[in-house]
């Protein structure tokens, strides 16, 4: 495992990169976007201190949904296959570590699809009814735009 560090607003990776590697944050925070560089840039998350992230795609072998970008000065462990092979048989723990992330972060998606649903719903229901839309509706209809936006690219 290779300590790798990054300054502020370096791209760690890159959205459509292939992963080949994941990264434990020793230091810092890392925050994840999808467009990023663009007009319609969004982050979608962000992670410090005891976090891993970029898991997703490495156990996958497919490319980068999202960039990741430090949010400041960032030390992370970089994670090889053989690295994480490695964890089966001699660190357990970071296994079941990696996979409580991966399921806090499969109920956090199941939340934001719940949200978007209800968004929908509200909005149907609002121009049935002939309201004005509420300021917290037109920031989640604008918020899931911009997150349509960047996915039919």
């Amino acid at each position: 495992m290779e300590m790798k560090c990054f300054l502020k607003g370096q791209a760690i990776f890159r959205q459509g990169d292939l992963a080949g590697t994941m990264y434990d944050i020793e230091a810092g925070s890392v925050g994840i976007f999808a467009g990023y560089g663009t007009a319609e840039e969004t982050q979608l998350a962000s992670f410090g201190p005891g976090d891993t992230f970029g898991e997703l795609e490495f156990i996958e072998s497919c490319p980068r949904i999202a960039s990741a970008v430090a949010l400041e000065e960032v030390r992370a462990r970089e994670i090889t296959r053989d690295d994480f092979a490695g964890y089966f048989r001699d660190k357990p723990e970071k296994i079941l570590a990696v996979m409580r992330q991966l399921s806090r972060r499969v109920r956090e998606t199941t939340e934001s699809y719940l949200d978007a649903c209800r968004t929908v719903y509200e909005t149907v229901e609002t121009e049935r009814a002939g309201e004005t839309r509420s300021p917290r509706l037109k920031e989640r209809l604008s918020f899931f735009h911009r997150i349509g936006l960047l996915s039919t690219k």
